[in-house]
């Protein structure tokens, strides 16, 4: 799938997914020399980024994901049979699936039968300017953590430019 935007849709939604998550401070505290978020204190927000479709909820844990080169923890939360387009992040990510079902493949056109399903516990980096895609089978959360910015590209959209 192709995604078409002008350069202020673009500019806008990154402004809609990515300031949201900046202004969200994860609600720390001081255990002695630890610091600790509960899960029952994270506060989670809808996000869209251009070419997919809403359902998507993200919770930032720790750190700032729109600060570049500053080490950030955030939570993505799908719903159940939620599929996402083939895109790529300018920075490479850790992903830990936490709950669910989250299945990826690499690459720019997406293919159901080279999806590989992880379940709770599986980790899996991704270089940075590699296109994949994928979704959830079943209502899913996974955990990326990784140094800033955190930016989602759509491949074939403007800001495709690898």
């Amino acid at each position: 799938m192709r995604y078409r935007a002008s350069w202020l849709a673009v500019a806008l939604t990154l402004a809609v997914c990515v300031a949201p998550a900046a202004a969200q401070q994860p609600a720390m505290a001081k255990d002695g020399p630890m610091m600790v978020s509960l899960t029952d204190s994270l506060k989670w927000s809808p996000i869209m980024p251009p070419g997919f479709e809403k359902g998507v909820e993200m919770a930032v844990v720790s750190g700032d994901p729109s600060a570049a080169g500053e080490p950030y923890v955030l939570r993505l939360r799908f719903p159940a049979n939620y599929r996402f387009p083939a895109h790529w992040h300018p920075v490479a990510e850790n992903v830990t699936v936490l709950e669910g079902r989250f299945l990826v493949a690499m690459g720019e056109r997406p293919d159901d039968s080279q999806l590989k399903t992880y379940r709770p516990g599986d980790f899996m980096k991704l270089e940075a300017k590699h296109p994949h895609y994928g979704g959830a089978r079943g209502a899913t959360t996974i955990q990326l953590h990784g140094n800033g910015p955190f930016e989602i590209v759509v491949v074939g959209s403007p800001q495709d430019k690898r």
